[in-house]
């Protein structure tokens, strides 16, 4: 649902004020204001396992994990919240926006899956302070793995199955599907049946 607070384009510093006093998940997409799809309960579990395992492993450090409360600035006139991910910057305690974010997460969903692998992946590759992209799966172990090489060009992973690892190494991070999936369960897939 596309909501306009504006007849003329929203200003980054209009919506930054505006959504203070929202209740729903809004992004601002070159200058329009969109509300954002709500989350199950599955999307949400994978979301704070993630969470959990990457705070344990930045705290203290100099990068810092942040939530879906935070905004990317992936244009001049488009702030995205991807679900999660890590900052490498310096941000100001009231800010709403990442300073210098090195890893993004997003959890797809059936409604948003495409959109999020297609349009948010090529304008978060474009990000020169970003080193990864997760994508992550809700209906089975797998998640695919956006990382910048040492000569800035982007190399993909597919990493399938609860024993799978996730290395990202300019983080000093590493996360198991294991870890990522608990408490949840996989229906099977369907078989051919002669």
């Amino acid at each position: 649902m596309n909501i306009k607070v504006d007849p003329a384009a929203v200003t980054p510093e209009q919506f930054l004020s505006w959504v203070t006093t929202q209740d729903g998940r809004y992004e601002l997409v070159d200058g329009e204001v969109v509300m954002m799809a709500g989350a199950g309960r599955r999307h949400d579990a994978i979301v704070v396992n993630l969470t959990a395992a990457l705070h344990a492993q930045t705290r203290g450090g100099p990068c810092q994990t942040f939530t879906g409360d935070t905004y990317v600035i992936t244009s001049p006139s488009t702030r995205r919240m991807p679900d999660l991910g890590v900052d490498c910057g310096k941000p100001d305690d009231d800010s709403l926006v990442a300073d210098k974010p090195a890893l993004l997460v997003e959890v797809l969903s059936p409604t948003t899956g495409g959109f999020d692998v297609t349009v948010k992946l090529a304008e978060y590759q474009a990000l020169p302070c970003l080193d990864h992209i997760l994508f992550v799966d809700t209906d089975s172990p797998n998640v695919h793995l956006y990382s910048r090489g040492p000569d800035s060009a982007w190399k993909d992973a597919v990493l399938k199955g609860l024993d799978a690892v996730i290395r990202l190494d300019k983080l000093n991070v590493t996360l198991r599907l294991h870890d990522v999936y608990a408490g949840l369960e996989f229906r099977p897939r369907p078989r051919l049946v002669e």
